[in-house]
């Protein structure tokens, strides 16, 4: 009869600690996996929620510019026209910057973050030309000079 302090209550020994550090290895690496894979989506995530919101920011900015187009052109001679326009001043915890750009043909509001870098372009129509500008989300100006409807911070 072999005792339990033979040579196959050793191997016992010893293979059970090499499997359990095998499980603990392979379990880590599937933990890694699980948080990259994760971390990932959160990303792709928290990018989508800032481009849809970046949308609406650009549509209720369009929808202020063609109000205050609407009433430099519904009354002549109009010189002077201020309007106050709310928008938050980050989207998801990202500030943004507002661009407006007229190229004689098409009207845009671009709404740009840096941190993660997403871009979302809404197109305005109005009769009255607007004045490039580039400003900072949050509480706007929506300014008529006689010329050109101009976006200020």
């Amino acid at each position: 009869m072999r005792s339990a302090a033979g040579p196959r209550g050793r191997g016992r020994g010893q293979s059970t600690t090499l499997q359990y550090t095998l499980t603990l290895a392979v379990a880590t690496l599937v933990v890694t996996g699980l948080f990259v894979a994760a971390g990932d989506l959160v990303t792709s995530e928290r990018e989508q929620v800032i481009r849809t919101e970046l949308e609406v920011v650009g549509q209720q900015l369009a929808g202020e510019l063609t109000a205050a187009d609407r009433l430099v052109r519904s009354s002549e001679g109009t010189e002077a026209l201020a309007i106050n326009a709310s928008l938050p001043p980050e989207v998801t915890g990202a500030g943004y910057t507002v661009a407006i750009s007229d190229d004689g043909t098409d009207q845009w509001v671009n709404l740009t973050t840096a941190s993660p870098d997403v871009s979302v372009s809404v197109r305005v129509d109005t009769g009255t030309d607007l004045a490039d500008a580039s400003v900072q989300g949050g509480d706007l100006s929506i300014v008529y000079d006689g010329s050109a409807l101009e976006v200020r911070s």
